[in-house]
């Protein structure tokens, strides 16, 4: 009854303001989202028969949600008591620091794509890479593309969650006065403003493909907001809700996915015995479909009831990898979308037989995984305490100042 009344106080706002301490490192969040980049990478090889087993195959959400929810969560721990100590505009300082750094990596790899799509069109005679990234427009007019590139208006395929990430970490200040002030309010807010996006059909332009951006931010804001409201209750030591009734939900929720979207949903003769047409579910992964949204959460909620904060396997063999990958969240996504991107040109001039299915994923797993721990190396080693210098000799002379 206590923990209920508590949840309940912080919820609504009614919980006196505490003393915000930062919490230890979670090695959940980073073992979880190292394990979504190794996701993310082998969905974007295009004709990947090692995606068929991954998350977007098995259920109604994938990595995506699962790496906006955890970056929500994580923006909150780093951010937020900041924000509180310094005010909106010192505290928030780093907020458009890690922007920046977001949108100078998106421009970046804009830039190797564009090169490399050239290369691989002009090598191999093939135009139809232009067309597999949606990136023609830009040869045609790299005027005014540059311009739309620039402003975000302009994003070919694979290049779609990093300028999502920069729209929500703009958002993410105002979202957490909210929060501070009461939790509902900032999920009331945002719940309002993911409706509009449907029922107005709020949406930023995408010239690339003459559409919308595929992460339509003012709907993807719903699961993002939720996970930096979890992260202001973990910061007020808000406990989890423990019911045997979520999770019979959660698992009921992943039972419906499993059986409305595995691979034997869309085996030819099988699809309509395991499920009828008139069953099946409109997943509308560019605005969030409440479906993709209740799943995420389900899966995130299902990971945090059942794996203890502690565990010690979570330190050990490939989750330790898997936790240094996530700790360099960044420049692995960039790296992986470079390896799926080479990936894909050797599926189309190789081949996508089995040997070419292993070579191709193994390669990629292991490169991301090396990273990451050469990453966490050099932190390592960067940040150990120097020797203290030796005491000076006397020498009579006068000591000279320096800056």
């Amino acid at each position: 009854m206590t923990q209920q009344t508590s949840l309940s106080s912080w919820f609504f706002g009614t919980l006196p303001a505490g003393a915000q301490g930062r919490p230890d490192r979670d090695a959940r969040i980073d073992v979880f989202r190292g394990l979504a980049l190794i996701i993310i990478f082998i969905d974007h090889v295009a004709g990947n028969a090692v995606s068929m087993v991954t998350p977007m195959a098995l259920g109604f959400s994938d990595a995506a949600e699962y790496f906006v929810l955890l970056a929500g969560f994580s923006a909150a721990l780093a951010y937020g008591p900041a924000i509180d100590r310094k005010g909106l505009v010192a505290g928030g300082a780093p907020v458009v620091a890690r922007i920046w750094k977001l949108y100078t990596a998106h421009l970046a790899l804009f830039v190797f794509m564009a090169v490399a799509v050239a290369f691989m069109a002009v090598r191999f005679g093939n135009p139809l890479y232009y067309e597999h990234v949606s990136i023609l427009p830009f040869f045609q007019d790299p005027a005014n593309t540059i311009l739309r590139i620039a402003t975000l208006t302009f994003l070919p395929n694979y290049l779609d969650i990093l300028p999502l990430y920069v729209v929500l970490l703009a958002m993410m200040p105002a979202i957490w006065l909210l929060a501070r002030t009461a939790p509902v309010a900032a999920i009331g807010a945002s719940a309002g403003l993911y409706g509009l996006a449907w029922g107005l059909q709020l949406a930023l332009p995408n010239f690339a493909t003459g559409g919308s951006w595929f992460f339509n931010p003012f709907a993807w804001q719903l699961l993002f907001t939720v996970g930096l409201v979890a992260g202001h209750a973990t910061l007020n030591g808000v406990a989890l809700p423990r019911s045997h009734w979520l999770v019979v939900g959660a698992v009921a929720l992943l039972a419906i996915g499993l059986v409305t979207q595995a691979p034997w949903s869309v085996i030819s003769g099988l699809e309509s015995m395991v499920l009828p047409d008139a069953w099946r579910l409109e997943l509308d992964k560019a605005n969030l479909s409440l479906w993709r949204f209740s799943h995420a959460l389900a899966v995130a909620y299902l990971m945090a009831r059942f794996v203890a904060f502690d565990a010690a396997w979570l330190k050990r063999g490939l989750f330790r990898l898997l936790e240094e990958a996530g700790r360099h969240s960044l420049p692995l996504f960039c790296l992986g979308v470079i390896l799926s991107m080479i990936g894909t040109f050797a599926f189309f001039e190789i081949g996508r037989g089995p040997l070419m299915q292993v070579v191709v994923n193994v390669t990629g797993i292991v490169v991301l995984l090396g990273a990451g721990r050469m990453f966490q190396w050099y932190r390592d080693i960067s940040t150990k305490a120097p020797r203290p210098a030796p005491a000076p000799v006397a020498s009579g002379m006068e000591e000279v100042k320096t800056a």
